[in-house]
């Protein structure tokens, strides 16, 4: 220790300093601010001591009502817990289930289409002239067979069994097919609509309007080119059987009803054409001979009275 004075070194069991005779101060400086400080440092040690105390009371009554709670209602819990994983896991089993099945459902079905071929048409849909012939192939048949309809209803087993060319005549007709293996497989279906518009000939004219004349006169019949008319004149419907016109047809007196039909080369007819004639009769001659049968060949001498429509063209 040293002499607060002098700062000699003072010995230790001494209380004075030899070299000065300055006394040593036993008890240290009285100091407010330490004593401030220490009872603050009591205090904030009697607060937590208080407050550990608070908080473990707190903890030790959540403790005794947790368990008292799990001791009324565990069990209960516990069940609902359980009752949840299984709903759960039966869900996800049949969700998991139901998807692997349209899975595998998808992927045979598309192997199905990728190895049956679609039927074949010899002729592809549209708008023809003519009646067609409609061939269906496949080149799988030794497996199989071919269903089709003609009416757009989906084709099937019950379906009319595909063996030969498919006629299509005049109108509009769906055709659907489809190729059936002996395994029940199924291909996809093949088809489309055709529309058959057929070319009829014009109804023939005539160069005479029907109606009543004194005498005799020639009728000229025009048609369409490439097409033949038939025609009668005693009121009966003319058809392919009925006598050709080659050349203008004299109407004798009396009454005469003419009729015509134009038939092309395809064997399509027109509609008939009709006029009636009423001629005026001639008196008898005195040797008994009377007037001709309307539409024979008796015609007067001389130059024939032919009416033509310079429109017209003459069938030959």
């Amino acid at each position: 220790m040293k002499c607060p004075k002098c700062g000699a070194d003072i010995p230790e069991g001494k209380f004075y300093c030899e070299k000065c005779g300055e006394a040593l101060q036993i008890v240290p400086d009285y100091n407010p601010a330490e004593d401030i400080t220490i009872g603050e440092e009591d205090n904030n040690i009697q607060n937590k001591d208080s407050s550990d105390a608070s908080s473990g009371e707190q903890r030790s009554d959540r403790k005794q009502r947790f368990f008292y709670l799990l001791k009324k209602y565990g069990p209960f819990a516990l069940v609902l817990s359980i009752a949840g994983i299984i709903t759960y896991w039966t869900s996800y089993q049949s969700t998991f289930h139901q998807d692997a099945v349209t899975e595998v459902a998808e992927e045979l079905e598309s192997e199905t289409e990728q190895l049956l071929e679609v039927p074949s048409l010899s002729l592809p849909p549209g708008t023809y002239g003519d009646s067609i012939d409609l061939v269906i192939s496949h080149d799988q048949r030794s497996q199989g067979l071919i269903y089709y309809t003609m009416d757009g209803s989906t084709p099937g087993e019950a379906s009319k069994i595909y063996n030969q060319p498919v006629h299509i005549d005049e109108g509009t007709t769906v055709i659907r097919a489809v190729f059936i293996s002996n395994d029940g497989l199924r291909s996809e279906e093949a088809g489309g609509t055709y529309k058959i518009v057929l070319d009829y000939p014009s109804e023939p004219q005539f160069s005479v309007n029907g109606g009543d004349y004194d005498s005799g006169f020639y009728v000229t019949i025009t048609a369409d080119r490439e097409s033949t008319v038939y025609y009668t004149t005693n009121g009966e419907e003319p058809d392919v059987y009925s006598k050709v016109y080659r050349e203008p047809i004299y109407i004798n007196p009396g009454l005469t009803v003419l009729q015509a039909v134009a038939v092309n080369k395809e064997g399509r007819a027109s509609g008939i054409m009709e006029e009636i004639y009423n001629v005026a009769e001639t008196e008898a001659p005195e040797d008994g001979t009377g007037a001709a049968e309307p539409g024979t060949e008796t015609v007067p001498t001389g130059e024939l009275p032919v009416q033509t429509d310079p429109a017209a063209v003459p069938v030959q």
